[in-house]
């Protein structure tokens, strides 16, 4: 799993450490303990708070605070590629956009942009936002380029969808200019 390994270097590096953003979703449950004379951590290496009690509990602050990469592991593989059926997918780079589009933005809206893919792909689905063996064979019926590029459509048109108010910070576009000769 090559291509995980990598996915979860990047991750890393773009998530970061550390996170008392109070524009941040996770900002409602942040971690009780104070650390490095702060308080008000919510999330590291974009593990929230409220997710990481859910998997450790509530007397792991430090635990959670100091968070090592085999407990993010734990709880990247159980909570994102293992509810998006990572395995199942014949294309490891395909899994690797689903599972990060849950990671993201949740299961549900990763399997709506997971559907709408498959259909833009000509590919017959019911977009319910529930992954079922239907979807999953769907996109597996798809050749990986193609689904991976609709994927790719399909989720910069969900950021460009929610980049309005408070979000548009999250947006940035870069810009290419042509020189004439």
């Amino acid at each position: 799993m090559e291509i995980v390994d990598k996915y979860v270097k990047f991750v890393h590096k773009w998530e970061g450490g550390l996170s008392r953003d109070t524009a941040d979703s996770c900002s409602a449950m942040p971690c009780p303990t104070p650390y490095k004379g702060k308080s008000g951590w919510h999330t590291n290496i974009g593990i929230c708070y409220s997710t990481w009690v859910g998997h450790f509990g509530k007397d792991n602050d430090m635990r959670f605070l100091e968070m090592n990469a085999e407990d993010w592991f734990k709880i990247f593989k159980k909570g994102y590629w293992d509810t998006m059926r990572g395995d199942e997918y014949t294309s490891e780079e395909c899994a690797v956009f689903i599972v990060g589009m849950a990671w993201g933005s949740g299961k549900r809206q990763a399997v709506k942009s997971l559907q709408q893919a498959i259909i833009n792909c000509g590919v017959s689905v019911v977009k319910d936002g529930l992954l079922g063996s239907k979807t999953i064979s769907a996109a597996n019926s798809i050749d990986p380029r193609k689904l991976f590029d609709a994927l790719t459509a399909e989720r910069e048109r969900f950021f460009r969808a929610i980049s309005k108010g408070k979000n548009a910070k999250f947006l940035k576009q870069k810009v290419q200019t042509k020189t004439s000769t």
